[in-house]
């Protein structure tokens, strides 16, 4: 597709993605624990800035302290550089495997380009990354600009204007304009850090920033392949071979994007109405921070509301939303859109007794079925198995003895795992070795679908003994 074909010499390089984040994870915590990217006076201990730098780099969001008030604008240039360098990493993370190793991108990856940018069949694969790259830095600076011109004309904008020991201090501009950089790629990525000391609680009056970071959550969810495909859909065009078409993966991921989206916000709304939105006046005030919330919740973890007051049924809903997660190849996190789809498509159509799986007048094959139930099981029992160890690192101690008691530190383990970051508080009061639990979790949880997709590169092995067929009992 590229004008050569590769040779599928090597096998893929599996430690290529774990080593490369546990190396820059490692380069940053060293970073943020030296004095330079303190302000005067903080100290932090190395449990808490390894905690930092793992979850700007998988993107998770999860903080036990202050960005602001901790680190100065040298440390908050770091914490941005290692959200951007996981965003890329992860963004593309297959063109990075073709480019490195020499593989080939997978099936549904060169189906979309062969069928939307017909330009890029002869080029290199890594032109195609370039490509990759200019939709982050895009939509992130279109963010930033936005974001910019919302700052300067709304009376109600209230920015990092807060912190005499910044190096931007006395510069109101400079600060809203990295205010504006900052908020603009840790939404895009999914991050969820915010240069506020209660996150994004002060923007809960503002439809306007709500929308916007909602939006960017949103982009930076949908997955590479999907934003070409998009890219390249001329649905005005009456001629439909001039018009192009979306794929399947393409209508998937809008679809379960959609509908997990109004599913959190119908669920937050009826739930919070008169709880955690009793200070929201209006009903669409209402309306916009449930949605902020149901995109947030899905990978993002930015929040607009006091979660440790949410409702239980509330934030079991949110839960839903972050195990489920965004795109594949996207900065979210979670077991993916698509793998959720085949799953419960696969199951759906078992039940009805069908031989194969249609949906959207395409026909899933049944290796796919067989790959999203491995990625089911394992990105479950890596949960599973994370949450254990952490209610026995916890028990006893403050994070559990909570309001919401244990469910506190399932939804905050929850949201670690699945790359998330939204907090009920639980994780600021958690011993060291609950931190360490944490950061666990973060990293297996970011790297397990993408050091599989790896693996996945792997041609399928043929059996050539094929032994007697014979039924086993099921349920």
């Amino acid at each position: 597709m590229f004008g050569y074909k590769f040779k599928n010499t090597q096998a893929p390089q599996l430690w290529v993605i774990p080593v490369s984040f546990a190396f820059l994870i490692l380069i940053g915590m060293i970073v943020l624990k030296m004095p330079f990217s303190l302000n005067p006076g903080q100290q932090i201990s190395w449990v808490d800035s390894l905690f930092t730098a793992t979850s700007a780099v998988c993107i998770t969001g999860h903080s036990t302290l202050s960005i602001s008030e901790v680190f100065d604008f040298s440390g908050q240039m770091v914490i941005l550089f290692l959200i951007q360098m996981g965003g890329v990493g992860i963004f593309t993370s297959s063109l990075i495997m073709v480019v490195v190793v020499g593989q080939r991108l997978s099936l549904a990856d060169e189906q979309v380009i062969q069928a939307t940018v017909g330009q890029l069949k002869t080029v290199r694969p890594m032109d195609v990354f370039i490509y990759a790259c200019f939709f982050i830095f895009f939509f992130e600076a279109l963010g930033a600009v936005l974001y910019l011109m919302g700052a300067n004309h709304s009376t109600g904008y209230v920015g990092l204007l807060v912190d005499p020991a910044s190096g931007l201090a006395g510069d109101d501009f400079a600060l809203v304009l990295w205010d504006s950089i900052f908020h603009s790629v840790s939404a895009f990525c999914n991050a969820g850090f915010s240069l506020y000391p209660e996150g994004m609680l002060r923007m809960k009056s503002s439809p306007y920033f709500l929308g916007l970071l909602s939006s960017l959550v949103v982009m930076g969810g949908l997955g590479l392949m999907t934003m070409i495909n998009l890219r390249y859909w001329y649905f005005w065009r009456r001629n439909f071979m001039r018009r192009g078409s979306l794929l399947l993966q393409t209508k998937v991921t809008l679809l379960m994007t959609l509908i997990m989206i109004v599913f959190g916000t119908v669920v937050f709304l009826i739930f919070e109405y008169n709880h955690a939105l009793k200070d929201c006046n209006g009903a669409w005030l209402k309306v916009f921070n449930s949605f902020f919330q149901a995109a947030s919740a899905r990978t993002a973890g930015l929040n607009s509301v006091d979660l440790s007051q949410a409702n239980p049924v509330t934030l079991a809903g949110l839960m839903i939303l972050m195990f489920i997660g965004g795109g594949s190849g996207s900065m979210a996190g979670g077991l993916k859109v698509t793998t959720f789809f085949v799953i419960v498509a696969a199951a759906w159509f078992v039940l009805r007794r069908k031989e194969d799986i249609q949906v959207f007048k395409r026909r899933i094959p049944f290796r796919l079925v067989h790959i999203a139930m491995m990625l089911g099981v394992l990105f479950t029992a890596g949960f599973l198995i994370g949450l254990l160890c952490l209610i026995a690192v916890e028990s006893g101690h403050p994070s559990s003895q909570m309001e919401l008691g244990w469910m506190a530190i399932i939804f905050d383990g929850l949201s670690a795992y699945c790359t998330v970051g939204l907090s009920t508080g639980a994780a600021a009061l958690m011993t060291s070795g609950g931190k360490l639990v944490l950061v666990a979790m973060m990293y297996v949880g970011r790297i397990l679908t993408l050091t599989l997709a790896v693996y996945l590169l792997r041609p399928w092995e043929k059996s050539y003994v094929k032994y007697p067929e014979e039924q086993i009992s099921l349920g």
